[in-house]
């Protein structure tokens, strides 16, 4: 099920990319927990798919142009996928183009996420999927 759930994963940023939000609620497990990194000045965790939702549209609101790029993508377990991704895009009030990388700790179950971390620091995420 792992390669399924890397599939899956690399499915997400795609249909992120196109603005298919659709295609995420749906792979959602219902009680899906999405926590955005602590530096975020609104740092949450985010519960629900239609609350995941929200914010996947708060965020592309805030940046036109805004593009998600796997950099890395791998199993840690049978549940687990890891991902560094890059971002880029042009801050709608500030006119400014972005640039910045994020790791993410997914979990999965049955084929639906259930959990997503967000980590700014690379190192740091490694470690809290229990590598170093």
């Amino acid at each position: 099920m792992s390669q399924e759930n890397v599939e899956l994963v690399r499915e997400g940023f795609e249909a992120f990319n196109r603005g298919d939000f659709d295609w995420l609620s749906r792979s959602h497990d219902p009680a899906i927990e999405w926590t955005t990194t602590a530096e975020d000045p609104d740092a949450t965790t985010h519960r629900g798919p239609e609350a995941v939702r929200r914010y996947f549209e708060e965020w592309t609101g805030s940046f036109s142009g805004l593009h998600g790029e796997l950099e890395e993508c791998f199993e840690v377990s049978e549940d687990r996928v890891f991902v560094t991704a890059r971002f880029t895009g042009r801050g709608t009030t500030s006119s400014i183009d972005m640039d910045w990388r994020l790791s993410l700790a997914y979990t999965l179950r049955d084929g639906r996420l259930i959990r997503v971390v967000e980590y700014f620091d690379r190192t740091e995420a490694l470690a809290a999927v229990g590598l170093s």
